[in-house]
Formats: C-alpha cells, sequence, structure tokens
C-alpha cells in the first residue's frame, strides 16, 4: 500500500510539472494532458502504435513511464501490459471495430533504457534518447540522442538519424536518409532515395541502394572498413586531404572519376576513367598511410572522389 502511495504521489507530481512545461509553453488553452502513468523498470518493453500524426519519445532517468498529448477524436488511448507482465503497450485505436483513426499526437517518456518497439503509418516518429525499433510505412523517423542499437523502416518517408550507438540498421525505399552522430556499427540501404553519411565515428559501414545515389562526406576512423554497394546510382566520396584510407573502387559499366584528395601529381587525379569495352574498370587508391579501407562497387553508376 505504501509504494501504490508513493507512485501515485510521483504521478501527481510528474503531471504537474509536465503540465506546467506545457503551459509556459503553449498556453492554458492548449495543455497536453496526462493520458496514462505506469510504474516500470530501466529495461522495460514498450510496444506503441500511433497510425497517425505524431509520437515524440523522451527517454528519461524515472521508473515509469508517462504518456500525455492528444488523441483523435474517432480514436481510443489504451495503456495495458503486454503478456509479458514486464512490458507495456499503448497507443491509439479505433473506437468502434471498424472504421479509420484520425491524427493523434503524443509524447511519451520512457527510461533510457527501455527497449521500444514502436509503429505508425503516416505518423511522424522522433525520439531522444530512445533504443529500440521504429518502423513507418510514409512517416519521417528522427532519431538523436544515446541508444544501445538503433533499427528504423520506413517505407517513402525520410530518416535521419543523429544517435551515439554501437548498432544501427535503417532502410528506406524512396525516403532520403542521413546518418550523422557516433554509430560505430551501421548497415543502411535505400532503393531510389538518396543515402547521406556524414558521420566520422563509424567503423564498421555497410551502406546500399538500387538507384539512389551515395554520398560519404568524412574523414574515416584508422581500422575503419566501409563497403558501398549501388546498381545505378551515383557514389560520391568526399574527403579531404588528410585522409589515410585505401581504395578499392570498381564499376562495370559506370566510370571512376578521380580528384579531391588525390594528388595532383597523380596520373589518375582529375580526369575520368572510362572502363574498356570489354570489361569493367577498377582502381585502387592509397591515401596517406591507408589506415582505414573503403570498398566501392556500382554497376553503371559513377564513382566519384571530390574535394571536401
Amino acid at each position: 500500500m505504501t509504494r501504490r502511495v508513493q507512485f501515485m504521489t510521483l504521478i501527481a507530481c510528474l503531471a504537474a510539472s509536465i503540465a506546467g512545461d506545457a503551459r509556459a509553453q503553449t498556453g492554458p488553452a492548449r495543455t497536453p494532458r496526462i493520458l496514462g502513468a505506469r510504474p516500470a523498470t530501466p529495461d522495460v518493453g514498450v510496444k506503441i502504435w500511433v497510425p497517425s500524426g505524431s509520437a515524440r519519445l523522451i527517454g528519461w532517468d524515472r521508473d515509469s513511464i508517462v504518456a500525455r498529448g492528444r488523441v483523435a477524436s474517432n480514436g481510443n488511448f489504451f495503456f495495458a501490459r503486454g503478456r509479458d507482465k514486464s512490458a507495456y503497450k499503448l497507443g491509439v485505436e479505433p473506437r468502434g471495430p471498424h472504421g479509420d483513426v484520425g491524427p493523434s499526437d503524443l509524447v511519451i517518456y520512457v527510461p533510457r533504457r527501455a527497449g521500444v518497439s514502436i509503429k505508425t503509418v503516416d505518423g511522424t516518429i522522433t525520439a531522444e534518447g530512445v533504443g529500440g525499433w521504429f518502423y513507418s510505412v510514409s512517416g519521417a523517423i528522427r532519431l538523436a540522442g544515446d541508444a544501445e542499437h538503433v533499427e528504423a523502416e520506413s517505407i517513402t518517408g525520410d530518416i535521419d538519424l543523429d544517435v551515439t550507438s554501437m548498432l544501427v540498421k535503417a532502410r528506406t525505399g524512396r525516403g532520403h536518409m542521413t546518418v550523422r552522430g557516433s554509430p560505430e556499427d551501421v548497415d543502411a540501404s535505400t532503393v531510389s532515395g538518396p543515402l547521406d553519411v556524414e558521420s566520422p565515428a563509424i567503423r564498421r559501414g555497410r551502406f546500399s541502394s538500387v538507384t539512389g545515389n551515395l554520398r560519404y562526406e568524412a574523414n574515416p576512423v584508422p581500422g575503419s572498413i566501409f563497403d558501398f554497394s549501388d546498381h545505378a546510382g551515383t557514389v560520391d566520396l568526399l574527403l579531404p586531404r588528410s585522409a589515410s584510407s585505401r581504395l578499392d573502387l570498381s564499376t562495370v559499366t559506370g566510370f571512376i572519376q578521380g580528384g579531391g584528395p588525390l594528388r595532383r601529381d597523380d596520373p589518375n587525379s582529375l580526369r575520368q576513367i572510362r572502363p574498356a569495352s570489354a570489361g569493367g574498370q577498377t582502381l585502387t587508391v592509397r591515401l596517406g598511410a591507408g589506415e582505414a579501407h573503403m570498398t566501392v562497387r556500382t554497376f553503371k553508376g559513377a564513382i566519384r572522389l571530390l574535394p571536401k
């Protein structure tokens, strides 16, 4: 009984604090209300379903889950324990057995070590300091902060990753993907969307696309390993002249264009190298001591070394 009273007191304080912050930002008329709160272990599992609108996840140092926000008029907010008694499921569902749910906007606070699984149809997902699985059909996904591991997928939506994480996996079809922050191991791919890599902290990276363009702009860490693969898109490597890397470049019917970090006295520098009609073109370039290793392969796309 004492523990229950303590928890209810905590929730009341959280509600007052969060509501006060919201009033300061949006005014009394738009104060998001508390939708639900539950006690939770630091590594609790949380399954979230928000079909449309937006869902913002915030990792905090409390042993509780608090959800606030606005629910669509034809939607019903639910918050219950999952089959595993140490996990929860929450989100928005139709009021009746059939029908669509309009846009809802939720802000959900979870323990930083929680394992989150969130899914939307066209809703936007943002997360700060939260790891887990993030999926949307057409909504954008934006993740930031520290997380043990991250897996993000959107069929047509953009994905922006600015995280510090041991492992990152991300996929999109037509969306624009950007990888920033300080991830260590990254596996990212698109079908036709562009993929930009701007993190100098990656130690192992695998990046691929079918027709989208791949772009790497950073100074690779010594000892790091990268693999870039593209069928018809262009692969651009923007490396500083101080970069220390071995580049193994190959294309079947495309071309390799030197420049950028290549020395001006290099015979391959600042000119275009086209493949012979009987076969493909390969080129190995050593920059500095060659401490990083980058492999780039295309079928008919161009490979370009450009100045950073």
